[in-house]
């Protein structure tokens, strides 16, 4: 006998994402007695086109980011554990400018959550670790990932958590900066 459920964040409308442009794709799950069978990614739900995929690991309490993009987009999927995403908008155009969001999606029930250039996102396994596969609409360059000190970034995540220096990473108001200058 095969079920099919939704993820959870079905329940979230896509509406009630306060930050333009960041959209949330409920998956569905095909289970049966051998396990499950969960479609991710379909050109026909974005017309988005991935050019690298990359797979992460965060250990318990690990924070990735963060950072920005000026040019690319990124695919998010959990396939285990818990992910928090904490975004703030960027973009000095939107009526969202520097607004903060956070998201938390689990592994047991994936979402895809598509995070437009300009929105700065971290990447948080507050409970334990968790595997997560990211799409990008170009491929890697570093020059198009922007990183922003940790302690400067505001993203409503724990903040007991240290996150790790990375000396890349610059001031927020050097972070809107550069996306300005890149225009």
């Amino acid at each position: 006998m095969t079920t099919s459920t939704q993820s959870f964040l079905n329940a979230i409308d896509p509406d009630r994402v306060p930050i333009p442009d960041v959209t949330v794709h409920p998956l569905t799950a095909h289970i049966d007695g051998r396990g499950s069978v969960t479609e991710i990614f379909r050109s026909s739900w974005g017309g988005l086109t991935m050019h690298q995929w990359t797979a992460l690991t965060l250990g318990k309490r690990v924070v990735r980011g963060p950072s920005v993009h000026r040019k690319h987009s990124d695919a998010v999927i959990t396939l285990a554990g818990v992910l928090q995403i904490g975004l703030r908008d960027l973009r000095e155009q939107s009526p969202a400018f520097r607004r903060t969001f956070q998201l938390t999606l689990l592994g047991s029930h994936p979402v895809l959550v598509l995070i437009p250039p300009g929105v700065m996102h971290a990447f948080y396994a507050a409970t334990e670790p968790t595997l997560v596969i990211v799409g990008n609409t170009h491929e890697y360059d570093p020059d198009d990932d922007i990183k922003c000190r940790w302690q400067d970034a505001a993203l409503d995540l724990d903040e007991s958590v240290v996150g790790t220096e990375d000396n890349r990473a610059r001031p927020l108001e050097d972070v809107i900066t550069a996306l300005r200058t890149s225009g």
